[in-house]
């Protein structure tokens, strides 16, 4: 899913040729450890962090603290990849830049953490099936086509790989476990648990 969904849109930005002070007052409005730094053309330039310009002074110009991150997003990145670069990096922010360098946004562990609860259909109703398949073609096509044929609407499916099995979590939007435990028992598919969730 694309990453422009969950960014936010509203962050501290400022000027490579400001102050020290500047950023550290954006910082402070925001609430947050750093600021997006932009050049002339308000293209982007780098991140400057509070860590590394705490003991400054505050007329001491931005420039020599500005760092390039070895990681950053373009638009039509996906939030997958945007999770991959934060778990990588460490780092607590990842810019996001259109096709002309411009930063349109950017996302935290935060929104990543609220993009995988809405692609899991945690924030949605329904009922959670976890099942433990073999990793080969054609086996979790039987369980969704079992599905549909009873007009049960599939809301997310996610898989994990382990040994030579993949465990499937696929939530669907049906309010009672017990009907659908009897369905799966009656195409002899067996799962390791059915909750119904309530979501929020």
């Amino acid at each position: 899913m694309n990453v422009k969904k969950w960014l936010l849109t509203h962050f501290p930005s400022l000027k490579k040729n400001e102050t020290i002070g500047n950023a550290l007052r954006k910082m402070r409005d925001f609430s947050c450890d750093y600021c997006i730094v932009l050049d002339e053309n308000e293209k982007f330039e780098g991140v400057v962090y509070k860590s590394s310009i705490r003991d400054s002074e505050l007329d001491e110009p931005l420039d020599m603290y500005i760092t390039f991150p070895d990681f950053y997003v373009v638009e039509d990145s996906n939030v997958e990849e945007a999770a991959l670069m934060l778990i990588e990096n460490k780092d607590q922010i990842l810019p996001v830049v259109n096709n002309n360098a411009e930063v349109i946004g950017v996302l935290t562990v935060q929104e990543v953490l609220e993009a995988f609860t809405e692609l899991s259909a945690m924030d949605e109703q329904g009922t959670r099936i976890v099942l433990e398949l073999e990793d080969k073609p054609g086996e979790l096509k039987r369980v969704i086509d079992v599905l549909a044929n009873n007009k049960m609407n599939i809301l997310s499916i996610l898989t994990l790989k382990e040994n030579d099995k993949r465990q499937v979590s696929i939530k669907i939007q049906c309010e009672d476990p017990e009907t659908v435990a009897n369905l799966l028992e009656i195409y002899k598919i067996k799962y390791l648990s059915i909750i119904e969730e309530e979501g929020f």
